[in-house]
């Protein structure tokens, strides 16, 4: 699928109407991310950090990030979403931290080493598998030497024809980032506690250390 058909098929999800809750919209942010979050805390309180969330959706995570005083930007490919994600934020008054929202594309971001964090859950297995080598290299690129790579893994299932969202796994991970330098720090399957609705027993959430240079 081409970017272009990718934003168009985005678009017409959100431009449907897609309501919290629905289809892939958690209604808030995943409980594995406000842990990675609380990790943080001290270090975002002593000093600026930034975050950045490629295909933020509705933006929970970004606002999430910003509670605890992450500079955080979100990305998505469309522009309803991103619409819907400003409302969101304006809806939870004062942060800490800033949650700015825009429609650039991931691949073309232009801020390298800008990012102490980046979060991706729902992002990897939603672009064309095609792109996933140069999704790699493009975080790498993206994330300050040292910084931090979380991948909260989903959909976890045998390799199929079908997506997205594709099939996801570990292995796939682990030989999309290590070639670029990435060391995993944690991976573990996500507590049923903290999965959200219909995704028990399909995320893995991993750490991974960017490379320090």
């Amino acid at each position: 699928m081409s970017s272009e058909a990718e934003g168009r098929h985005w678009e017409g999800m959100w431009s449907r109407g897609l309501k919290p809750g629905d289809a892939f919209d958690a209604s808030k942010s995943s409980p594995s991310l406000i842990d990675v979050l609380s990790s943080w805390k001290e270090t975002a309180k002593t000093r600026k950090c930034r975050m950045l969330v490629p295909g933020c959706g509705r933006g929970y995570d970004v606002v999430a990030a910003a509670k605890v005083n992450f500079d955080a930007l979100g990305l998505d490919i469309a522009p309803t979403a991103v619409k819907a994600a400003e409302e969101y934020r304006d809806a939870q008054g004062a942060l800490s931290g800033k949650a700015e929202f825009s429609t650039t594309d991931f691949f073309k971001l232009p801020e390298s080493g800008a990012f102490d964090l980046v979060f991706d859950y729902t992002f990897l297995c939603a672009i064309d598998p095609s792109t996933r080598d140069a999704w790699a290299k493009n975080m790498k690129r993206l994330i300050k030497p040292g910084g931090e790579l979380v991948t909260l893994i989903f959909p976890i299932r045998p390799p199929d024809s079908n997506g997205p969202p594709y099939a996801m796994s570990t292995a796939l991970v682990k030989g999309l980032l290590e070639p670029q330098g990435f060391v995993c720090e944690y991976m573990e399957p996500v507590p049923e506690a903290k999965s959200h609705k219909d995704r028990v027993g399909k995320e893995v959430l991993a750490r991974w250390r960017a490379p320090p240079s």
